[in-house]
């Protein structure tokens, strides 16, 4: 399907689309509410019927479980809320089953954590089932398997995980339907907006976003009773979504019908303009990853070198080595006030990092007697981050300077950066394996 300047947006040619809906929508009040439900499969369904793959990722386990735990307030507590979830999940399933069924759909249900796509196996696992079903015709309906989360703040992130599905499917687009229209633009000035019937101020939806720019002042952490994150967790999205080039658009689930008018080009809800350089294959994986199990300190000549040429990180820019881990491990790239600014996957272990750090690579054979590579971190292994949210967000943009030839300082990387061109450890743009 193709969106184009007489509609309003491009889009461009659509082919698959990863559509979220909020547990407001599906919930409101903290109750599953059928009519919604219904409303909400036959959006998608009509969004198939243009011709689209579409996986859904989807919200309301808790809402759907807490009265039938006895409870008559949905719960607070962490251990709580995962036994809601999974008294909620088959209920809200098969709700969600039936409403697609009278519209002769096919369903398939997935739960997913985080971890099974930052394990690379799993994440080419869960791509290619999502891959066949979706040639099959079947609809795969996606939730967070909060049952078994062990990270309380992301129980019931539903967001966080439809922006790492755009990625895992390879989408073109990603449309996150909330209880509101959009980001919504609250100024200083208390004339800003529109006045209904009643005279209270109605604020102005933000049509277009730039990803990077500032917006915190028009974010809210207001939140449904059992939803998690609110507007602040739907822009994070967003952003993640947009360091691989798929566009984001944050809408009402309200109204019928608005999922073809989207996807047709009308200027409906926030659209987050995404980066114009995508991530390639295997930087997104590193990217999406949440969990570092280190961190390395480096020099601010290394910093330069990697931020602004693009360069592979040198035992001699290495400063500290913090935590414990293997090769192949994630970790952060810190400077030396502590703040994180890239994410890499590490060529040695802590420990001999540790005995080589500040050292020249021509050391590796005195001081561990073998010399695997010359790099800690090779530029293919490595992204940066955009350091002015937040959350750690990928950043393509600056990211894409390491797509060029690398840069060298004219004395063999003595500021902790390597200047040769590798390709090891690298399946970048080369495909899903």
């Amino acid at each position: 399907m193709t969106s184009g300047p007489d509609t309003g947006r491009d889009f461009g040619e659509l082919r698959r689309v990863v559509v979220k809906v909020g547990s407001g929508i599906i919930a409101p009040a903290g109750r599953l509410d059928p009519l919604g439900i219904e409303r909400i499969a036959k959006d998608v369904t009509a969004l198939r019927d243009t011709g689209l793959e579409v996986v859904m990722v989807v919200s309301g386990a808790v809402a759907a479980g807490y009265l039938g735990m006895g409870r008559e307030q949905p719960p607070t507590a962490v251990v709580e809320r995962q036994a809601a979830a999974a008294v909620g999940q088959y209920r809200l399933m098969t709700m969600f089953a039936s409403e697609f069924e009278k519209c002769h759909t096919v369903v398939a249900q997935l739960l997913m954590m985080q971890d099974d796509i930052e394990d690379r196996r799993r994440f080419l696992s869960a791509r290619h089932t999502l891959q066949e079903l979706l040639s099959r015709g079947v609809l795969p309906i996606i939730n967070e398997n909060d049952p078994l989360a062990d990270d309380e703040a992301k129980i019931g992130d539903n967001d966080h995980l439809a922006a790492l599905v755009t990625s895992l499917i390879t989408a073109d687009l990603l449309v996150i339907l909330s209880t509101v229209a959009g980001v919504l633009r609250f100024g200083d000035d208390p004339d800003d907006g529109t006045a209904d019937g009643d005279g209270a101020v109605i604020a102005e939806v933000i049509s277009t976003i730039e990803v990077g720019s500032e917006i915190n002042d028009h974010i809210t952490d207001d939140q449904t009773e059992t939803g998690v994150g609110g507007m602040r967790a739907k822009v994070r999205a967003a952003r993640l979504a947009s360091d691989w080039g798929v566009p984001t658009v944050i809408a009402s689930g309200k109204e019928p019908g608005l999922l073809t008018r989207i996807v047709s080009g009308e200027q409906i809800g926030s659209l987050f303009v995404p980066s114009v350089k995508r991530l390639s294959e295997r930087k997104r994986w590193i990217a999406i990853r949440t969990r570092s199990r280190g961190s390395l300190v480096v020099d601010d000549g290394a910093k330069r070198a990697l931020v602004e040429r693009g360069a592979s990180l040198l035992p001699i820019g290495i400063v500290e080595v913090e935590g414990e881990f293997g090769i192949g491990a994630r970790v952060d790239l810190l400077d030396e006030n502590g703040e994180a600014f890239a994410v890499g996957l590490v060529s040695y272990p802590a420990l001999e990092i540790k005995r080589m750090k500040g050292r020249q690579s021509s050391e590796f054979d005195e001081v561990l007697g073998y010399r695997y590579v010359e790099e800690i971190v090779h530029r293919e292994d490595l992204v940066l981050l955009d350091v002015r949210t937040s959350a750690r967000e990928p950043l393509a943009t600056a990211d894409a300077r390491a797509e060029g030839t690398e840069a060298t300082d004219g004395n063999g990387g003595t500021d902790g950066t390597e200047g040769t061109d590798r390709n090891r450890l690298n399946d970048g743009g080369k495909g899903d394996e």
